[in-house]
């Protein structure tokens, strides 16, 4: 069994910046109109506060570098078994 992660984006503090998107189109979309992110994935989790996702190994470089660009460091990323957050480090 491989590796999962969790993406935990917090998008109701989105500042509409977009560079998630550009980093990894396949993975978001930035909507012009209202200036917020959304998770591509249909297996994401969403409320209006925040989205989650389940990803694995595979997809996790992609996702750590969308979450590396966000300027308010609003996309988090926690190890799914242990629970322990792998980005942004504490």
């Amino acid at each position: 069994m491989t590796k999962q992660y969790k993406v935990v984006y917090r998008k109701s503090e989105c500042i509409g910046a977009g560079a998630c998107e550009f980093s990894f189109p396949k993975g978001w979309h930035f909507d012009k109109e209202t200036s917020i992110a959304t998770l591509k994935d249909p297996k994401t989790q969403k409320t209006d506060e925040r989205e989650e996702l389940i990803i694995n190994q595979e997809q996790y470089e992609d996702y750590l570098d969308s979450a590396r660009v966000c300027p308010v460091l609003i996309i988090e990323i926690y190890d799914n078994e242990t629970g322990e957050k792998v980005f942004p480090e504490s």
